[in-house]
Parts: structure tokens; C-alpha cells; sequence
């Protein structure tokens, strides 16, 4: 009967998800993650063909978790505001993993700002006047908001910014209304 295995892949994504949370990808190596599992290398190999298949793989269980903890809650998608909100608390709760993953170029943060950009969509989607727009319209609304909201997330990972969770709902108010003031006013004259 063959041995049972102890480590499974899913413990391999949550040791390389703490991995860069603590380090960032500076140290991202089989190695490390290994450490982190208290184990040899030979597990994560089983599970992936090479760090790149694990990168892919990464890529996949990070969006799972955003879907989880940044888009939706049981299962229903937040509004834009809310989605906002727990973008930027998760720059400032988790500075050195959000780092990792929008400011560095290890993992597919091509296919993240992607599956980002798609959640967003499905966030305004919640908004009864969004949801009459085009998606040429909801796409020249987050070419506004994005920005903002992202470079205000990245300013809170790099410790820039810092704010109590009311001072940060008030500034996530205060870039949407005006995004959306300049978005209305752009439908107006069209």
C-alpha cells in the first residue's frame, strides 16, 4: 500500500502565499517553501513540473482568494465601494504580499490585473445605472477609478499612507464620487 501523503498541494500554495507575504519574492525558491513545510523539496516537485507550473498555480489560488475576501461575500459580488475598500485594507494589512504580486513581475500579474479588471466589471454590475451601460462605458469608468484606487493601494503597501478603517472609507468615497462625477459629465456630452 503506498504511503499517504502528508503534504498536498494546497499546503505547498499556503507556504509559498506566507512566503511572500514575510519575504517578498527575493528568496521565492522551492527551498524555502520546503522550509516553510518542514519538508524536503520532493513534495512540491510531485505537485508541480517546476516553480514555473507553481507560479501559474499561484497565480490561480491568489485569485480564488481575492474572489473570497476582496469581490464577494458569501458568494454575492460587493459593490464598487466595498470591493475599494478591501482592495486598499488588503495593501495595508498585507504591504510586502501585495507588493509582491502587483509591483514585482515574478508572477502572472498580467492575468491578476485581468481577473481583476473582470471582478471589477461584475462590481459595477451591482449598480442598477452601471448595469444600463455599455461596457465601453463601465471600461471608461474604471480607466478613471482604477488608477486612484490602485496607486492609493500601492502608496498604503509602501507604508505612505496611513489611516484609521473610517479615514480610508472616506477617501474610497471621495475618489469614486468625483470619478464618477467626471464619468457622468463624459456621458453627458457624448
Amino acid at each position: 500500500m503506498p504511503r499517504k501523503r502528508r503534504i498536498l498541494r494546497h499546503h505547498i500554495l499556503d507556504a509559498a502565499v506566507e512566503l511572500m507575504s514575510d519575504e517578498g519574492f527575493e528568496r521565492f525558491t522551492a527551498r524555502k517553501i520546503a522550509e516553510r513545510l518542514n519538508a524536503s523539496t520532493q513534495p512540491i516537485y510531485k505537485e508541480f513540473k517546476n516553480m514555473d507550473d507553481l507560479k501559474t498555480h499561484l497565480t490561480e489560488y491568489i485569485q480564488e482568494f481575492f474572489k473570497d475576501n476582496i469581490f464577494y461575500e458569501e458568494n454575492t459580488p460587493l459593490d464598487m465601494r466595498e470591493v475599494c475598500n478591501n482592495y486598499i485594507l488588503f495593501a495595508k494589512k498585507e504591504g510586502t504580499l501585495f507588493a509582491s504580486l502587483f509591483m514585482g513581475r515574478e508572477l502572472c500579474a498580467t492575468t491578476l490585473h485581468e481577473f481583476i479588471y473582470e471582478s471589477l466589471i461584475d462590481a459595477l454590475n451591482q449598480n442598477e445605472f452601471a448595469q444600463k451601460q455599455s461596457r465601453d462605458n463601465k471600461e471608461e469608468l474604471l480607466d478613471i477609478v482604477w488608477p486612484a484606487v490602485h496607486g492609493y493601494a500601492i502608496l498604503t503597501a509602501q507604508g505612505k499612507y496611513s489611516m484609521t478603517n473610517d479615514q480610508l472609507e472616506y477617501k474610497v468615497n471621495h475618489i469614486l464620487d468625483h470619478s464618477l462625477k467626471v464619468w457622468h459629465s463624459g456621458l453627458a456630452a457624448q
